[in-house]
């Protein structure tokens, strides 16, 4: 009998109408670590976002609204976790150099402000535990504000 858990299985939660865009409820980005506690400290504490459920083997924070970053065990999780890359958790704020002075000293690989004129955005990055990249964005036209 295999350890499956069943909770995680279905991430987002749709109601499927043939031909019909998905209407998607919420999202949750799952990172899995090895050292779980450290993951859970950095959301948590370096992030500061708000955990709202725990099973004990996972547990998931609010980003925003009905989005959310989950950690969760290597070990106990219900995918091969061993393969990592091209993930990146990016996170908009309203002002990009207020949380740029919160992060130095707390992260690994903090990049300087970087500004993108083709989008109008400005945005730094990170390394977070187990080599996951972050990056903490602003964006400056309008209407792209408005969209994110």
């Amino acid at each position: 009998m295999t350890n499956i858990k069943p909770f995680f299985y279905v991430v987002f939660i749709v109601k499927y109408e043939k031909g019909v865009a998905m209407n998607i409820s919420s999202q949750i980005t799952f990172l899995y670590f090895k050292d779980y506690e450290k993951g859970c400290q950095f959301l948590e504490k370096v992030l500061s976002l708000e955990p709202v459920f725990d099973p004990g083997w996972a547990k998931v924070f609010r980003s925003t609204g009905k989005s959310f970053i989950g950690a969760v065990k290597a070990s106990e999780g219900s995918i091969d976790s061993e393969r990592k890359g091209g993930t990146l958790i990016s996170l908009t704020v309203d002002n990009v150099e207020d949380y740029y002075d919160d992060f130095v000293g707390k992260v690994d690989d903090l990049s300087e402000i970087k500004y993108f004129d083709d989008i109008g955005l400005r945005s730094f990055f990170f390394k977070g535990p187990e080599g996951y990249d972050f990056e903490v964005q602003e964006f400056l036209k309008d209407d792209l504000k408005e969209l994110f």
